[in-house]
């Protein structure tokens, strides 16, 4: 026998039911014959064992309804397939799209946990910008190419802070420049660092380093003679050979020097060396000057010094270069031959060279002397006297000037003794090799009697390079001593005349002034010249090396030159 609630007959009575509970309170309980009052359907939720099951289609993409035939604002799927940029999960249609519900991989307001750094992030997983706004103006960009702060000209500040320093990094959004240590950088820059009581930037390479702002004291020198500096603007130190500390260039069409050093204070530049390396010879300072061009005149000069003095009195000197060697400042003592200035000038065959030209203009007039000069074949020569200064005890400090001549002439001074009226001057060989001697330069002599008042003079009966041999005059024949002065033609600059033609200053070069033109127009090829010292004693290679490049001579003759 059937019971009378067959299976059909259940399921009949569950639709009564539900089409009952519907019409009366419009809202459907499932589990529960009393629904929420505000839900259309309610599900026991006390139910411990069961839950709602909503439909479960394959997506193929966000922006298609399908399978479904259209897009319904409102439709809620779960979602079982993978494909296009769809994943399973929950996903609700807003009417175009379907949108992912939120599940455990988005990120929470409050933080989140179990996060994995290689599959979860903040970000996009297509060509698409990231965009951080605040008070809805884009503040942050990240996009493919850059990430820009402050984009769209908004003129923000950027700041990046860290435990010690709330200015760590600041940029400043209104006057567009940045500043480190600093929330106030200087509107005429555009990066200002402010290190504090630290160096403010430290820069380095593999083998050189330095600071710019550095805030610690440098020390330099020897034990004894040590020198410090409070910091300094920029500091670079270079510990190994080949690298340079500070390079500075110039270049094309520059017009500006590659460095330019000013002080209000002390001195502008300070060089300062300490060399310990045994076979190698620094110079504090070493200045080169390349002219590479073939027609620009004037002065072409390596190394100039300029002092000038704008203020009234004459309490001291202005100098333009002081050149000097001191004694030793470490040990007390000096043990070393020295040189207070050593000018040296080399060139072509064709050409002269000057040694050094000193020009005095004061007051009272200009003088201007040259010092080895290669031109005259003078080791001195220019405009004044050539004097000696003696400061005696009991007549003050007195000047001596010496008797110059249109010619150049040897002197020399002895004596002799006349028997019978006779006597023979023998010349000093060294002399006799060092002067000319014929008939057209003849030996003078000047001969003073020692204690004999009726002496009659003395005539030169014969002269030759090696003696010369005089006679009393009027058949006198007396005996006792004759003071002589010797004056003879030099073999230096022998062809050269009278009041021979001088050279003017260096800046007279090219320039046309014929009243400076004498009747002496010798040319120098005609004149005679000494040979050079290394020429002489044969180690003229030795000296072209260090004159030309600055070799170290080695302090050894047995390299002689083959030539």
């Amino acid at each position: 026998m059937k019971s009378l609630f067959s299976k059909n007959t259940y399921t009949i009575g569950v639709l009564f039911t539900l089409f009952f509970s519907f019409s009366i309170t419009a809202q459907v309980g499932i589990g529960t014959i009393s629904p929420n009052s505000d839900a259309l359907l309610d599900v026991d939720a006390s139910s411990t064992n069961g839950g709602i099951l909503l439909p479960r289609i394959a997506l193929t993409s966000t922006s298609s309804p399908s399978p479904l035939s259209a897009d319904v604002a409102g439709m809620i799927v779960y979602n079982t397939a993978t494909a296009g940029d769809v994943t399973p999960g929950f996903y609700y249609n807003d009417g175009s799209d379907w949108m992912r519900l939120a599940n455990n991989d988005d990120w929470k307001l409050t933080g989140n946990t179990g996060t994995n750094s290689g599959t979860n992030f903040i970000g996009t997983t297509d060509a698409q910008d990231v965009v951080i706004k605040a008070n809805s103006i884009e503040r942050v960009r990240v996009g493919t190419t850059e990430t820009v702060v402050n984009e769209d000209g908004n003129s923000y500040n950027f700041r990046v802070e860290t435990d010690n320093d709330t200015n760590t990094i600041f940029v400043d959004g209104a006057n567009d420049n940045v500043g480190i240590g600093t929330n106030a950088p200087a509107s005429d820059v555009k990066l200002e660092v402010n290190g504090g009581n630290t160096n403010a930037i430290f820069g380095y390479s593999n083998n050189v380093g330095g600071y710019l702002g550095r805030e610690t004291n440098i020390t330099i020198g020897l034990p004894g003679n040590t020198q410090t500096i409070s910091g300094a603007g920029v500091y670079a130190n270079n510990p190994l050979a080949g690298y340079t500390s500070v390079f500075s260039q110039s270049t094309g069409a520059a017009n500006v020097a590659a460095n330019v050093n000013y002080s209000d204070v002390w001195m502008a530049n300070y060089n300062y060396v300490d060399n310990g390396n045994s076979g190698f010879n620094a110079v504090g300072s070493y200045t080169q000057l390349n002219k590479n061009e073939a027609t620009t005149a004037g002065n072409h000069v390596a190394l100039k010094a300029l002092s000038t003095r704008e203020a009234s009195g004459n309490p001291g000197f202005t100098v333009g270069l002081l050149a000097a060697t001191l004694a030793g400042t470490i040990s007390g003592t000096q043990t070393e031959d020295s040189y207070g200035l050593i000018a040296q000038a080399t060139n072509t065959a064709s050409e002269f060279a000057i040694g050094g030209e000193f020009i005095g203009m004061g007051g009272a007039g200009g003088y201007i002397v040259d010092i080895a000069d290669d031109l005259n074949n003078r080791k001195i020569v220019g405009t004044g006297t050539v004097s000696e200064v003696i400061p005696t005890e009991n007549h003050g400090r007195i000047i001596l000037t010496a008797p110059e001549s249109p010619e150049y002439w040897y002197q020399d001074y002895g004596s002799v003794q006349m028997i019978n009226g006779v006597a023979t001057i023998q010349i000093d060989p060294i002399l006799s090799d060092i002067i000319v001697v014929d008939n057209k330069n003849p030996i003078r002599v000047i001969c003073t009697p020692y204690q004999m008042p009726y002496f009659n003079g003395v005539t030169i009966m014969r002269y030759d390079k090696k003696t010369v041999e005089i006679r009393e005059l009027n058949g006198g024949t007396h005996s006792g001593t004759l003071q002589y002065q010797l004056v003879a033609k030099p073999k230096t600059n022998y062809g050269e005349g009278r009041f021979p033609q001088a050279h003017g200053p260096y800046f007279t070069k090219g320039m046309n002034i014929p009243k400076a033109r004498t009747k002496n127009q010798n040319s120098r090829n005609n004149v005679f010249e000494w040979p050079s010292d290394w020429e002489v004693y044969g180690y003229e290679t030795l000296a072209k090396e260090y004159l030309v490049n600055g070799n170290k001579i080695k302090m050894t003759m047995d390299n002689k030159d083959k030539k």
